[in-house]
């Protein structure tokens, strides 16, 4: 008779072969997983720190605040994975939505048609950034730091500096910046909308493939026929479309926008995607990975607001996090490759 750690031995590497590995050891070993540990501790932190974080007015509040950076994460997510990064995506998010203000407000303009021209308008900034980075060979970083200050610098331009308040169709702020019945935060929504559409495209698509490819190896993907140019310019444009698209719906909630909106965004963006365990070496990363990052961070910074922390220190340690997480994320692929 077989003893059992004789059994264990013989028949772990066929389980594994055949793919019956225990669903808690699968799960536990998902990258996602321990994003979702951090979340319910901290959540657990501060519903005991404060009396008021774990009251439906905050969650709610959580919700719409982690909604508008949230959106952007989804396609930030894309842009990693490829080993890109877009450090233009809050003077996009200011650009777009303060165009769209100044055509409806001094133009007249209809405020549907105003908003489609905004999100054409993003993404011609996304193609800008993807053209001079892919086919000028240029660090991505380089360039979105340069088109950051450019864009930033046009919002201010056409804005004179000053912000502007919207007052909006009923139609249109219902479906971007109002609260169904009174509660929900209709961001909320397109934050959930974004999430199924990347994951979608990412996960079950050719086309999320071939981001994976060219983020695992370029060259690699280059000699499998995949054009690395294409891919890397298209989410360039993606996240341009998207920054703008946040812009909007940020300004409908807001029903104002001021030329200085989103500066700081993009930080934030990086954090939630990395901590979310997306790989700043590329080939790696999840949609969900990055909502939970999204929400941890959002989570985050709320408790520590709820608790009196000064603004400087919540600075400061989203910075630490940030950090904290690029290399901790790092050290692991490392040690995956």
């Amino acid at each position: 008779m077989r003893s059992t750690s004789g059994k264990i031995a013989a028949e772990g590497p066929a389980a594994q072969a055949t793919g019956t590995i225990p669903v808690y050891r699968r799960l536990f070993q998902r990258q996602e997983f321990g994003v979702f540990l951090v979340l319910i501790l901290i959540s657990v932190f501060f519903s005991v720190s404060t009396t008021t974080f774990l009251t439906m007015p905050n969650m709610l509040n959580v919700l719409r605040q982690v909604s508008i950076n949230g959106i952007i994460v989804m396609a930030m997510t894309f842009v990693i994975i490829t080993r890109d990064i877009d450090l233009s995506i809050g003077s996009t998010f200011a650009l777009v939505s303060m165009s769209v203000a100044i055509l409806f407000n001094t133009y007249g303009m209809n405020i549907w048609l105003a908003s489609l021209i905004g999100l054409i308008l993003g993404g011609i900034l996304g193609l800008i950034n993807g053209i001079i980075t892919v086919k000028g060979q240029l660090p991505p970083f380089i360039v979105t730091l340069a088109s950051m200050m450019i864009y930033r610098g046009m919002a201010l331009v056409i804005s004179g500096g000053v912000p502007a308040a919207v007052r909006l169709p009923d139609s249109f702020f219902m479906l971007t910046g109002a609260r169904l019945w009174g509660r929900i935060p209709v961001p909320s929504l397109w934050f959930l909308g974004a999430t199924i559409v990347a994951g979608f495209v990412l996960h079950k698509t050719s086309y999320g493939f071939k981001v994976y490819a060219v983020g695992g190896s370029a060259e690699a993907a280059r000699l499998a026929g995949i054009n690395t140019d294409r891919v890397r310019i298209t989410n360039f444009v993606i996240i341009g479309v998207i920054s703008g698209l946040a812009g909007i719906i940020s300004m409908s909630y807001l029903s104002s926008v001021t030329p200085t909106v989103g500066q700081g965004i993009e930080t934030q963006e990086i954090a939630a995607t990395v901590l979310g365990g997306t790989s700043m070496l590329g080939g790696v990363g999840t949609i969900l990975g990055s909502m939970l990052g999204a929400l941890v961070l959002g989570i985050i910074r709320n408790g520590l607001v709820l608790m009196g922390t000064s603004a400087y220190w919540i600075e400061l340690i989203t910075g630490v996090v940030l950090v904290m997480a690029v290399l901790v994320s790092s050290y692991a692929h490392r040690e995956k490759r």
